[in-house]
């Protein structure tokens, strides 16, 4: 089955949980309305005709994958300038980073779990406490491995490039295996970069096609910011539903191709 074939599948099965697309859209407007109050300045998003998207939108998806100056209230790095509240490394910082990555492991573990087992049963609210509760642990582990190189770059720039380069990378189907795979994080770890690796071209291809699909996106997208605030509600929301039919097909590639593939074992 096609890439296109199997994420047009998916749409039929997020509109069974389309309540879930709220959590990234909650996420995204809510970082914006704390960042412009905190910081005292209102966002203006650079106007682009067309941007090209190469690569695989988050989980859950931000509007900031779109809208590359999209503020980010905890941390950023933008023209040689550290933006946010955490901009150096003290004590302070570092227990508010971590309280930020509980509160987010516990998100992303019950959205990714959500989205998963729709299409597959009835998924209720109550699956997203529950789930989100019994994967947290091992999102708080990934996200934190995710973060340092934020850190890195507040020590030295290039150290947070090479790591995102050489260890962040292959990460990127863990989550993915967090939520299909019955196994221990390691076995997880394991599972999500042998996968990458024997797949590597099926990676690009879908790069590639969802990069189109939010190119694509971004062309009603980037009109709609410059209407200010209203606009980029709108722009969250139809980014926050693309993008979770994104993952959607992500992981469902994930599950099936890997569960034939330990088949052939």
């Amino acid at each position: 089955m096609s890439i296109t074939d199997k994420l047009n599948e998916q749409f039929q099965a997020i509109h069974k949980v389309i309540w879930i697309i709220f959590l990234p859209l909650v996420l995204d407007i809510g970082e914006l309305s704390l960042f412009e109050r905190i910081f005292k300045s209102e966002y203006e998003p650079i106007t682009k005709l067309f941007n090209l998207k190469l690569g695989f939108i988050s989980a859950p998806p931000s509007i900031r994958y779109i809208l590359e100056d999209f503020p980010s209230l905890i941390f950023q790095y933008s023209l040689s300038a550290f933006r946010g509240v955490i901009n150096q490394i003290n004590l302070t910082n570092i227990l508010l980073l971590l309280a930020v990555l509980l509160v987010t492991s516990f998100l992303n573990s019950g959205y990714l779990a959500v989205i998963s087992q729709a299409g597959h049963k009835r998924v209720t609210f109550k699956d997203f406490l529950r789930d989100g509760n019994k994967l947290w642990f091992k999102f708080f582990i990934l996200t934190l491995l995710g973060v340092i190189p934020m850190l890195l770059v507040l020590i030295k720039k290039e150290l947070g490039y090479g790591y995102f380069s050489l260890v962040f990378l292959p990460l990127v189907y863990v989550k993915y295996s967090i939520v299909v795979d019955d196994v221990s994080l390691i076995d997880n770890f394991k599972h999500g970069i042998t996968f990458l690796f024997k797949n590597f071209g099926l990676t690009i291809k879908m790069a590639f096609s969802f990069g189109v699909l939010f190119s694509i996106v971004g062309i009603c997208i980037h009109p709609l910011a410059t209407m200010g605030f209203n606009g980029i509600v709108i722009g969250a929301i139809i980014t926050a539903y693309f993008g979770t039919v994104t993952n959607k097909a992500v992981l469902e590639i994930y599950r099936e191709i890997s569960e034939k593939q330990r088949e052939e074992i």
